[in-house]
């Protein structure tokens, strides 16, 4: 039986529940005598952590799921970093959403009763039930602020954000707090931010959306080259130049590689991020080149 429960948790990041013992033939009373001896360390009533309460975020984040009731779901906060669209370092409550209405959660659980919760909206990861990106997205609405939000928008969009799913909730929601956000987000342009590899990189697309420019190809072959964004019909060439960049070598191969580029006809920028801190001028100066080449 020890081995049943080491293997239950080492599939659970560590942690336990008490209905997932007794369904393992575990009875009340060992269940009740591991406790006391310290083999179980109690999170929550009926979640246990195996071993030590030493436990990943990730098992705090599946023992508040645990905690609630069958079919429940991470969500908001905790929900956008375990999907990687908000920064890890952002400190949020455990917040899990729970199907049916007006239930009360765990104590040291923010839980949330949607009047609507389907099982198309609840994925898992990294072997932890939450909501899906798109749901998740919705609900961070309702907690950062505009900015935070667009952020997590944006880097929803690089994993698989589904804009219909999401128009749909506006649909039945348009008072919810937040939906004047994910209104103006879901009128915007889409970006293919999938394709950028830098936070500088989606910054300079981001800009070029803002200000109505057209929208380039992004990390492309050029000449036996890679460039950044790429306008073809203007024969323009733009690059997001990171720290990196300033090393003596990097410098030496780019002043190379865009010598090439200018002889086949390439007009090439570079943009840092000290430029980028006025992104009107930065977009202000890539319309003019576009117009001039184009004529």
């Amino acid at each position: 039986m020890a081995a049943a429960i080491a293997d239950l948790a080492a599939r659970q990041h560590g942690v336990v529940a008490r209905r997932q013992l007794l369904a393992i033939g575990v009875t009340s009373d060992r269940l009740n005598g591991l406790a006391r001896r310290g083999h179980l360390h109690r999170l929550h009533r009926g979640v246990y952590a195996v071993g030590h309460a030493r436990i990943s975020q990730e098992g705090r984040w599946l023992a508040a799921v645990l905690a609630c009731v069958p079919g429940a779901a991470l969500s908001h906060g905790p929900a956008g970093q375990l999907h990687g669209i908000v920064p890890r370092r952002e400190r949020f409550a455990l917040h899990v959403s729970v199907p049916g209405r007006g239930r009360r959660g765990p104590t040291g659980i923010v839980t949330h009763s949607p009047r609507r919760l389907p099982r198309s909206d609840i994925t898992v990861r990294n072997r932890i039930p939450v909501t899906t990106v798109t749901r998740t997205v919705w609900d961070l609405a309702t907690v950062l602020t505009p900015l935070g939000t667009r952020r997590a928008f944006e880097q929803a969009e690089r994993r698989g954000l589904d804009r219909e799913r999401l128009g749909a909730l506006l649909d039945a929601s348009p008072s919810r707090k937040g939906s004047g956000t994910i209104r103006k987000l879901l009128g915007e342009r889409s970006l293919p931010l999938a394709a950028t590899r830098s936070r500088l990189e989606e910054i300079l697309l981001a800009t070029c959306r803002d200000h109505g420019l057209p929208l380039p190809a992004v990390n492309v072959p050029l000449l036996g080259y890679e460039v950044d964004f790429l306008w073809l019909d203007a024969m323009l060439v733009v690059e997001a130049d990171g720290a990196d960049h300033l090393a003596r070598a990097q410098r030496d191969r780019d002043n190379a590689r865009d010598a090439d580029l200018a002889l086949a006809g390439y007009l090439i920028r570079r943009y840092s991020w000290t430029a980028l801190a006025d992104r009107t001028a930065v977009a202000t100066e890539i319309a003019a080149m576009i117009g001039a080449r184009i004529r």
